[in-house]
């Protein structure tokens, strides 16, 4: 399962009905009732962080965060509708079946699937089927998002500041030039992944054992992080990696992190 790797299309969700990199959600204890009893959500490290900036919360990949936002913007269906979308062919049962916790990755995907799926972001929103031929002709586009949401993803997951908490100042993710990425974790280590892009390159990593059996204490940012920060080095030696332009409708603001609102 992709652990985290799919929290990027709740947040996207959210921006797609207006939501912003400063809107707040509180990261704080919470139940859902679902068929099969209770849901809580719980973070990586078992704290609570009170009131967060969507920017942080999904640079810092809380879990209950991501559960909240995606409850405030509409639920499962609306997630799993997506992610069909941008083609994740695993996706077969009800939203139901998923429940919230789609959103921390309690569903099998495929990594050059989900790789794609971020490929869509790094395009501003516009989806294509993937191929393993370099020189076949690419179909038409399909607009699944739009470049104001996708935007805003990239921005955040290439803002090192907003990953402190987690990752600290100086992790792997963090490379010498903008480079939006996001890492994922599975229960009990037995996958991990690193997804990201600029706007030349999407690369998706996966570490774990082909027999499935778990790692030891291997994360996304230890063991797929590594590799993925290697990746785009070498590309960047052969081709510079440039940068996202702002889109019209983003404009940066100076905001409290406390309430988001402007200082």
């Amino acid at each position: 399962s992709p652990g985290s790797a799919l929290k990027p299309f709740t947040y996207a969700l959210a921006f797609e009905q207006g939501r912003h990199g400063a809107s707040i959600v509180p990261d704080l204890p919470v139940e859902y009732q679902t068929p099969t009893g209770l849901y809580r959500p719980e973070n990586y490290d078992h704290r609570f962080y009170g009131p967060m900036t969507y920017r942080d919360a999904l640079g810092n990949s809380l879990n209950i965060s991501a559960v909240r936002v995606l409850q405030a913007t509409g639920g499962t269906e609306k997630l799993l509708a997506l992610l069909q979308r941008l083609g994740l062919t695993t996706l077969t049962e009800s939203a139901e079946h998923y429940g919230l916790g789609l959103t921390i990755g309690n569903a099998p995907v495929r990594l050059v699937e989900l790789t794609n799926a971020y490929a869509a972001l790094a395009r501003g929103g516009e989806w294509r089927p993937w191929t393993l031929h370099h020189r076949v002709e690419a179909p038409p586009a399909v607009r699944v998002l739009s470049e104001r949401a996708c935007f805003l993803i990239a921005d955040i997951l290439s803002d090192n500041q907003a990953r402190l908490i987690t990752f600290g100042a100086h992790s792997p993710l963090r490379l010498p030039f903008r480079v939006a990425v996001k890492t994922g974790t599975s229960t009990n280590y037995r996958d991990n992944w690193a997804v990201g892009f600029t706007p030349q390159f999407t690369v998706g990593v996966w570490a774990g054992n082909f027999e499935g059996q778990p790692m030891e204490d291997v994360t996304g940012v230890t063991g797929a992080g590594p590799i993925f920060r290697d990746v785009f080095l070498m590309l960047h030696d052969q081709q510079r990696q440039t940068w996202f332009k702002d889109p019209p409708a983003v404009t940066r603001l100076r905001i409290d992190p406390r309430n988001g609102k402007l200082v």
